[in-house]
């Protein structure tokens, strides 16, 4: 599954859309780690037709949730079985919104190297669109609100089988929309059908290359993240 991926700066989503609305742009800045939870950039359809930019938390919590806490590893939906599962049918009916990204991060369990620690681990790698600044991973949004608090904005992007270039590394990937298929994605009106042909055919032109295990940690959130290892 999709844990770690790289946000883009708020100028490359100014190029790559025309963004009506803008909520809080100060706290949008470039990530190389972004783990569950942070707040992150979406886009997405507002009711006036306008595309809106805000910030989502990554980790979705759906409108009926009624614990105090948010619930774990809701970050990625699986899209085989997003339309029946009561967390995901909601947000994929109508609540459906775009996740820039420059690229993510995946770990290969076939390929093991030495950790910061001096321990095995598995080998990650950086996978991205090399024809592409930015990508846009097929996402799903809900609101939250929560008892005597702020209501939460939440989000959780869609995985599916691994793409034949990258199926090596790892089985799963995001759901990498085509620029042609925003439109749609985020029009809250496109039926169900035509939304399960959008993930069906998304992108599958990848990528990938061995980095540091320096991407394991959360606390490393640099460019240097994003060097080929020397050597492969």
């Amino acid at each position: 599954m999709c844990g770690r991926y790289v946000s883009p700066d708020a100028a490359a989503l100014e190029r790559m859309w025309q963004i009506d609305r803008r909520n809080g742009p100060d706290w949008i800045k470039p990530h190389f780690n972004v783990a569950p939870t942070a707040i992150v950039p979406v886009l997405l359809r507002a009711e006036d037709g306008a595309l809106v930019l805000t910030g989502a938390r990554w980790g979705l919590i759906p409108a009926w949730w009624k614990k105090p806490l948010p619930p774990t590893l809701t970050f990625n939906a699986r899209s085989e079985e997003a339309a029946s599962k009561p967390t995901w049918r909601q947000s994929l009916r109508s609540m459906r919104c775009l996740m820039p990204a420059l690229g993510w991060y995946e770990w290969n369990p076939h390929e093991l190297t030495v950790g910061a620690s001096g321990r095995k681990v598995k080998q990650p790698y950086y996978i991205a669109a090399p024809d592409s600044e930015v990508i846009a991973f097929a996402g799903l949004w809900a609101l939250w609100d929560r008892p005597e608090a702020e209501t939460v904005m939440s989000c959780a992007l869609l995985s599916k089988a691994a793409a034949p270039a990258i199926a090596q590394i790892h089985p799963r990937m995001p759901v990498v929309l085509r620029p042609e298929q925003f439109a749609a994605w985020l029009d809250p009106a496109t039926p169900a059908s035509d939304v399960e042909r959008l993930i069906v055919e998304a992108r599958t032109d990848f990528s990938a290359y061995p980095v540091s295990t320096q991407v394991n940690s959360t606390r490393n959130d640099s460019p240097e993240l994003l060097k080929r290892l020397s050597g492969k």
